[in-house]
């Protein structure tokens, strides 16, 4: 069975809480994310900005200094290690979300897992498939 942990990005890039929104876009320009996770100040994830977020804030804040925590998701719908892969692309279905921080027991963040990153794992099993299927004769 495949999980999570077999397919999460480990280390991912966060961005604090306290962070100015203009801040997280270059971030995300900078890694070409989509979604980053925010962290409080004692490095506990607390929720997750999105892109749309940011262009929503651009749009109405352009020359005001707005905070991550006033315009980033929380109560992030989130993903364990031991996981199975479906249920992490099930939640991203159900949730129409593109993407899930991984936490541990301890509530601390270990990674993160894209609809890309599923999509990839995908693929390779269907090409695995493929190459396993004994061919007929003719």
């Amino acid at each position: 069975m495949l999980l999570v942990r077999d397919r999460m990005t480990m280390h991912p890039v966060t961005i604090r809480a306290d962070a100015d929104y203009k801040e997280a876009m270059t971030l995300m320009q900078e890694h070409a994310m989509h979604h980053v996770p925010v962290l409080d100040a004692h490095n506990k994830l607390i929720g997750v900005l999105a892109e749309r977020d940011l262009v929503l804030a651009a749009m109405h804040y352009l020359q005001s200094g707005i905070e991550v925590s006033e315009i980033m998701h929380r109560g992030a719908v989130t993903a364990a290690p031991k996981m199975p892969i479906s249920e992490a692309a099930m939640l991203m279905t159900n949730n129409q979300i593109g993407g899930l921080p991984v936490i541990d027991g301890r509530q601390r963040l270990v990674g993160i897992i894209t609809e890309t990153d599923i999509f990839r794992a995908f693929v390779e099993l269907i090409g695995q498939e493929k190459t396993r299927k004994p061919r007929k004769k003719s």
